[in-house]
């Protein structure tokens, strides 16, 4: 007699024990999906590990084994690797780890049979000359490539560098070596730009993997990667699972970006799970980006990452001049664009040159008051003003999707004064018909996004000259190349400047970095107008003068001085409910059952507290932070705290998650 643990996916930090009925011995193995009986009711499920006995005194029998095995043994490691590091539900990452989520428990239908699946023929590599960085960084990846062994490079380079033609020749050399290449790139809207020029050069043994494509696709591409029919497969963060038998290679491609953190359930970096992928498999993994996030660049620092530098753009092409508008002189009398910014723009439009237009905040205007009584639009649900949007018009929460209708009328006292602040993209784009009523614009945020089609379709149109102007939030930040573009508006330096966090400065200069540099990556020059109230900032200052290492520098003395990473590690419990008064007394006694472990382990407990957004989709949030040097020293402690929390009867309506390496901290 034998049992298996088995994944449901569920919610709850561990594996289920099941028996193995003798006609299914030879069937059940690791990573194919079950059935199985789960409280009166039939779950399907992923078979992790077979054991010879159990202590449990009860044990089902699984019911039917629905197929081939779903992951292989190393997918089996590294998603165990995942639960265990992230302190996450074991079957939630297997969930992330199957196409489709938790619908990939009942197993791929796509087709079998390599034939049935026609393949284009190889495209012939464009010829590129390299730079001499360029060469020197193809050679020592490329060599990596060759020898095997985990290596880790982090590939510096300025915008427009041509860290792209890099991952190129690093993917050729990993095909002509018999193996495959995972690239993973941070957003969904630039795989289809990315996929393209990959194809240019492996024709159609490319594949694409991100939860914007239909399941059927993503499945079909999921078969093919695993059958080893694909030489090239490129996705959003959970590609970072993709089943490649012969991979050789890793990229991530601006390795610095935030959204490689999965911000709800499995609370995992897309970044950090691919290097642990590649050290497990013992093959390279180059992280490229024009601003390294400081975790990778101390990690270069101390010699624990190889650094390849491009410090040029190809062609000797210039990077673009950076002029900083005072938005306190400059901007005034409710215009969004400065005078600057309108000259330089007339000027461009003169020259047929095209013009980016920067602002990290969508609607038409973030927050409404009643000048007369004082009233402001809120969300029920959520503890936050509500956003005006003109199309349709209507108030919305941009969290919970709450929506009533805007009238220019205050509800409260009828009185027609109504005071609008914090512009979006959607009142710029009401500026520019006025300013500029010849020009031709097209927005790219959130809201144009709603289609999955729009964004590329939008791009496509920018590129092939049908808009002059080009507006959007950070979704036109990074990884775009229009060689049209000449100009780059910065319209609010300052949105994300000012929060309570410890990385805010270091995202505020890598987003204007990254948009800065859409700016001249053709023939002609590019210029870029920042409009803050903030020149002064360290993090404008570096943005505008290229001192990059100065920023760092001072980044990285603060964090040491105060004890955040890269020098501690962190642990975020979150604690949400529907009572407030609950949350808060279970936030206080997870702290204290933290704090009772937590000094003999060298960890400090921070908290808890109300988060920034104290109320979100109807949930009471608090939060605790875990602080320390060793990282399985705080994890313990984490632990320590959830078994507390996961205890029968100790919680009721309050649910407690743990954010391994957190991202944000208010």
């Amino acid at each position: 007699m034998s049992y298996a643990l088995i994944a449901l996916p569920l919610p709850v930090r561990q594996l289920f024990t099941y028996r193995i009925p003798e006609a299914l011995e030879a069937a059940a193995r690791p990573g194919v999906p079950v059935l199985v009986p789960f409280r009166g009711r039939e779950m399907r499920g992923v078979l992790i590990e077979r054991i010879a006995q159990t202590q449990l005194e009860k044990v089902s029998d699984i019911k039917q084994v629905l197929g081939a095995a779903l992951l292989t043994p190393h997918l089996l490691a590294l998603t165990r690797w995942v639960s265990e590091y992230y302190l996450a539900p074991p079957g939630e990452v297997v969930a992330a780890a199957l196409p489709g989520g938790n619908t990939g428990f009942a197993g791929s239908r796509a087709r079998k049979g390599a034939s049935e699946d026609p393949i284009v023929g190889m495209a012939m590599p464009e010829r590129v000359t390299l730079t001499s960085a360029q060469a020197a960084a193809v050679k020592a990846v490329n060599a990596a490539v060759k020898s095997g062994g985990f290596q880790p490079f982090l590939l510096h380079g300025v915008t427009a560098s041509g860290k792209t033609e890099v991952y190129l020749r690093a993917a050729h050399a990993a095909r002509e070596a018999g193996g495959q290449a995972l690239v993973l790139v941070p957003e969904i809207a630039l795989s289809a730009q990315v996929s393209g020029v990959f194809q240019k050069r492996f024709g159609g043994r490319v594949g694409v993997l991100h939860s914007g494509l239909a399941l059927g696709e993503r499945r079909r591409n999921w078969e093919l990667a695993r059958r080893g029919g694909l030489d090239v497969i490129i996705g959003a963060r959970s590609a970072v699972f993709a089943p490649l038998p012969r991979i050789k290679l890793v990229i991530v491609d601006e390795e610095h970006e935030s959204s490689y953190k999965q911000s709800d359930q499995t609370r995992y970096h897309g970044r950090d799970v691919a290097v642990r992928r590649a050290q497990m498999l013992g093959v390279p993994i180059v992280l490229g980006s024009a601003t390294p996030s400081l975790e990778s660049l101390a990690n270069a620092a101390r010699g624990k990452y190889t650094r390849l530098l491009l410090p040029e753009r190809v062609d000797s092409r210039a990077l673009p001049s950076v002029l900083v508008v005072d938005a306190r002189r400059e901007v005034g009398g409710g215009e969004l664009l400065s005078r600057p910014l309108r000259a330089a723009m007339a000027e461009r439009f003169a020259k047929k040159e095209q013009v980016l237009l920067w602002l990290n905040r969508r609607g038409h205007s973030h927050h409404t008051q009643c000048r007369q009584c004082g009233w402001v639009p809120e969300c029920p649900r959520c503890d936050i003003s509500l956003t005006l949007h003109m199309e349709p018009r209507e108030f919305r929460c941009h969290y919970c999707d709450h929506r009533e209708s805007a009238t220019a009328q205050c509800p409260n006292c009828q009185m027609a004064l109504l005071r609008y602040s914090g512009a979006g993209t959607q009142r710029v784009e009401r500026e520019l018909a006025q300013v500029f009523p010849e020009a031709r614009v097209l927005r790219l945020d959130t809201d144009t996004a709603r289609d999955r089609a729009a964004p590329a379709d939008v791009l496509r149109r920018f590129a092939a000259g049908e808009a002059e102007i080009l507006l959007g939030t950070q979704m036109v930040a990074k990884g775009l190349d229009f060689p049209g573009v000449t100009l780059v508006g910065v319209l609010d330096a300052d949105v994300a400047l000012h929060l309570p966090d410890f990385r805010a400065g270091e995202r505020t200069w890598q987003l204007l970095v990254q948009v800065a540099g859409r700016a001249g990556r053709g023939k002609r020059p590019g210029e870029v107008l920042v409009q803050t109230a903030a020149p002064e900032h360290p993090a404008i200052a570096a943005m505008a003068t290229g001192e990059t290492v100065l920023f760092v520098r001072q980044e990285l003395d603060q964090r040491r001085e105060v004890g955040y990473p890269p020098f501690t590690r962190l642990i975020a419990l979150l604690v949400s409910g529907p009572e407030e008064a609950e949350v808060e007394e279970a936030a206080r006694m997870l702290a204290e059952r933290a704090e009772a472990v937590a000094e003999p382990l060298g960890v400090q407990v921070l908290g808890p507290a109300p988060q920034a957004l104290a109320r979100l989709r109807g949930q009471h949030r608090w939060h605790l932070l875990l602080k320390g040097e060793n990282g399985a020293n705080l994890r313990a402690a984490a632990v320590a705290a959830l078994a507390w929390a996961e205890e029968k009867g100790n919680l009721k309506r309050v649910k407690v998650v743990a954010d391994v390496d957190p991202l944000e901290v208010l």
